[in-house]
């Protein structure tokens, strides 16, 4: 007799193979081809040939099968685009079509999703909630209320740095509490975390292992049945993470619901985000929308500007030169007697050449959100399926020969000259989009550019960095890690040397 694991294997595998048969069946209607590339195995797929550095791998499929291929992931047909005019033809020319959303299982855990704005579906709700955060949180007017914010959260870190006395100092770390205070303060109108803190710093473990779960290759994203059971435990970690990260919230919302109006400002401009959100209530925008989306920004408000800043850091680090010429300019710029204010960022070019070259290099999403096709759409002669799961791979297209020269080589003078000095990061050229562009681009993106380079800067303006004493610039860790964004495989450890008398901190 056979046991009932053989049975519910031998289900399972039928399943899967009618799954399959339907796809391909389908995929035989169209009178045109789906893109090229690799022939794929039964049942998995091309899974495996994808390993665990999808955008390096998708980027060497690219130059066998072309800027536009297909792959098969389990049922899910899954294209890539790899070179700036799909990107282009994707996210622009097409992107009434290519604006929805697949949805990750990790997203679905308390439903999130249905009222995310990274992982909701393109609809009236999703618009509504992008309006919301565009007009109400991001506006120019309300970020410039804010400045002070941010102006004093960074030197408080910057003080830190400084009474550090020159001890090794760990840059992600201070990036993130940085981010998470000065988010904390916009949303709650307090600071949240303490680097020397053991339950800041277990908090941001916590955000980090969520993260690095919504990276996760999960296999119940491409197979129907794995939902049921989630044989990776993706789900129920993120759910455990998660629960803590809610609870966290719903303190403060509960907190302020309770004390309303006792002594909350009534001026529109002193109001905190979660004072403006809290005003928007209504049937279709309740306290479940206000969680998720004060969730999504701290966690994607401390994600990338953080990401983003240690990239550039270990980059000039390794660089000497570039961070002279950085520190040059902010010199010229600021002078030595006070600190980096927000209004010299605007006269700061080369530092902003550098940050355009570490997006190249280093695109924080490199592979973006995974967008949805609407329906069936035809790029360059092939067919892109109805619900097609399609991402722009921002790694290839940063390192193309065809788009840049010595593509491998940290130049951030090539933003300065020529036909690059043009370019900039806000969804209008294709050959550097690391916010996405279209209907789903980044919106947190002005806050997350004022972030940055203010940041980079009173930290490159205050400091001298150097690598401990045991180490060599050629002996840095330059590999990335892929998560759900691209982070530094290994952290990165300075030494800061006040270069700025010592009343100016």
């Amino acid at each position: 007799m056979y046991s009932p694991q053989f049975y519910w294997c031998y289900v399972i595998l039928i399943i899967l193979l009618t799954l399959v048969w339907f796809q391909w069946k389908r995929q035989r209607t169209s009178a045109l081809p789906l893109p090229p590339g690799p022939t794929a195995w039964h049942i998995v797929r091309n899974v495996f040939q994808l390993a665990k550095r999808p955008h390096e791998s998708l980027s060497k499929f690219s130059q066998k099968y072309g800027p536009l291929m297909s792959f098969r992931l389990g049922i899910e047909t899954v294209v890539v685009a790899s070179s700036p005019a799909m990107a282009k033809a994707i996210l622009k020319t097409h992107d009434h079509i290519f604006v929805g959303r697949t949805v990750i299982e990790a997203a679905k855990v308390f439903s999130h999703h249905k009222s995310s704005l990274a992982w909701g579906e393109y609809g009236p709700h999703w618009q509504y909630l992008r309006r919301i955060t565009t007009v109400e949180l991001f506006s120019p007017k309300r970020l410039d209320a804010q400045e002070h914010v941010r102006r004093s959260e960074l030197f408080h870190t910057v003080r830190l740095i400084f009474e550090s006395k020159g001890k090794a100092v760990n840059i992600e770390h201070m990036a993130f509490f940085n981010s998470m205070n000065v988010l904390g303060k916009m949303i709650f109108g307090t600071s949240l975390m303490d680097p020397y803190n053991p339950a800041s710093v277990g908090f941001k473990d916590t955000m980090a292992k969520t993260m690095k779960l919504f990276g996760t290759a999960n296999s119940s994203d491409y197979h129907p049945l794995f939902r049921l059971v989630d044989p990776q435990s993706v789900s129920r970690q993120v759910a455990k993470h998660m629960k803590r990260l809610y609870d966290f919230i719903d303190l403060f919302i509960q907190d302020r619901i309770s004390t309303k109006n006792i002594m909350r400002p009534h001026n529109d401009s002193d109001k905190d985000f979660l004072d403006v959100l809290l005003d928007m209530r209504a049937e279709d925008f309740t306290l479940f929308d206000v969680r998720a989306l004060i969730f999504e920004l701290l966690m994607a408000g401390t994600d990338s500007t953080t990401t983003t800043i240690e990239w550039v850091m270990a980059e000039l680090i390794r660089n000497p030169e570039k961070m002279k010429r950085v520190q040059q300019e902010l010199d010229g710029v600021v002078g030595l007697e006070r600190k980096v204010e927000a209004y010299d960022i605007n006269r700061l070019f080369y530092l902003d050449a550098v940050v355009k070259e570490t997006f190249r290099l280093h695109p924080t999403v490199p592979l973006l959100l995974p967008h949805k096709a609407r329906k069936d759409c035809e790029i360059e002669g092939y067919m892109i399926p109805k619900d097609a799961q399609v991402l722009v791979n921002l790694w290839a297209i940063g390192r193309d020969p065809a788009t840049w020269k010595e593509p491998f080589e940290f130049m951030p003078e090539r933003f300065l000259e020529g036909e690059n000095s043009e370019i900039d990061y806000k969804g209008h050229n294709f050959e550097l989009i690391p916010f996405g562009a279209g209907r789903r681009g980044c919106v947190g993106l002005p806050f997350a550019l004022r972030m940055v380079h203010l940041v980079l800067a009173c930290f490159l303006h205050s400091f001298e960095w150097t690598l401990p004493h045991e180490m060599t610039r050629e002996q840095m860790d330059m590999s990335d890690e892929f998560e759900l964004a691209l982070k530094k495989a290994s952290e990165l450890i300075a030494i800061p040397k006040p270069r700025l008398p010592h009343y100016v901190y």
